[in-house]
This record gives structure tokens, sequence and C-alpha cells, in this order.
């Protein structure tokens, strides 16, 4: 069911829909956000299951309407989430949303990601990259320079996250070969059209 209409500079087209109970946030060919039930992050919970309860700090880039959030705090963990998103208007969505969970702490920050990891100095858990345009990774978000500072903003012995979707299968093999020369220990996940790249700071 549609809900509502909204545009921003960066989104001209963004909807919000109502299914089987759950808001959903998406373009005119994209979802960006499915409640408690988005795939990506869900894949990502379940395998870092046995390390979630070590997590006390979590980095999102890229925030739909915080499904990741709402996910972990469903299993009944709450860390501090920094979230940061570069559309203002996706970014206020969200906190409309997540503000109906009283307990959550958040720290929301609009700003461009890949500025963000270039100056930032706190180090986290967990950090999930989630950055999309429309259906496709900016190509920004698997260069090795982004993806050094995302490193840099790992706790030891913390995790990233990062959420793709093959488009081109050359920018495919490319991708993977950049991640694991950051991220030499990792793995890699399915997740319906999605590969999802887990990778551990030792």
């Amino acid at each position: 069911m549609w809900l509502s209409h909204h545009q921003s500079d960066i989104n001209p087209y963004l909807e919000l829909l109502l299914y089987k109970g759950r808001v959903q946030l998406a373009t005119a060919d994209a979802l960006y956000s499915d409640g408690v039930e988005y795939t990506p992050a869900i894949g990502v919970l379940n395998d870092l299951k046995k390390f979630l309860p070590q997590v006390k700090s979590v980095l999102i880039l890229g925030v739909g309407l915080g499904s990741t959030v709402s996910i972990i705090r469903k299993r009944g963990y709450n860390p501090a989430f920094t979230l940061v998103e570069i559309d203002k208007v996706v970014l206020r969505l969200a906190l409309e949303f997540l503000s109906e969970d009283s307990e959550a702490k958040i720290d929301a920050v609009c700003n461009d990601a890949q500025v963000f990891v270039a100056e930032n100095t706190k180090q986290h858990d967990l950090l999930f990259i989630d950055i999309f345009n429309s259906r496709t990774v900016p190509d920004f978000v698997s260069s090795l320079s982004f993806l050094s500072n995302c490193r840099k903003s790992i706790a030891p012995g913390g995790r990233v996250a990062f959420n793709y979707i093959i488009n081109s299968e050359e920018e495919w093999v490319r991708t993977q070969k950049t991640f694991a020369s950051v991220f030499p220990k990792h793995h890699v996940i399915s997740s319906d059209i999605n590969r999802l790249f887990i990778g551990e700071v030792v």
C-alpha cells in the first residue's frame, strides 16, 4: 500500500510503502529498506550471530529507514549506533521511524560516507557498508582508498559487512580483489541478488 512520496536533491523519487505490516522505502527501481525483513542485514547478522554479543558500537554507512538498527534491536542487542547518510530526507525519515524505539542509542550524521570515513577517528566493533545509487554501488565504495579508510574505523577484532549487487562481472572480480587486499580474512555470502562481504580486522 502506498503511503507517501518524497524527493530530495539526491533522490528525485522516493516513496514509502506499507507491505505486510512493514514500512518500505523505495526508489523508482530499487528497495532501500524493508523493516525487520531487510534480507542483506538479516544475512549479515545471521552470519555474525556469535560475534554480536561483543558488539558495543556499530557504524552504518547508508541508512535507508534504519532496518539494520531495527533488526539488531529486535534480537535483543543495544549497541551505540552511528548512522551516516548523505540524503537528509532519507535520514529524516529513518529517524522518524527509529524514534519509536526510545532506548535505541543513535548518533545521526548527514554527510557523504566518503568524507566521513576519511575524517573519522573513532573505531567501531561493526561497520556495515550499505551504499547504493538505485541498484548500483557507487564506484568510490569499492575503491582501495575508501575501504582502507573504512578499515581504520573498525576496532581490532571488529567486523565489516559490505552489501554489493553484481551489475558487471568485471567490476565484481575487481571489487573482490580490492576487498581482499584490505581485509585478507574475509568470506562472501549470498542473499537473494546481493553479495555480502564479511571481513575481520586482525
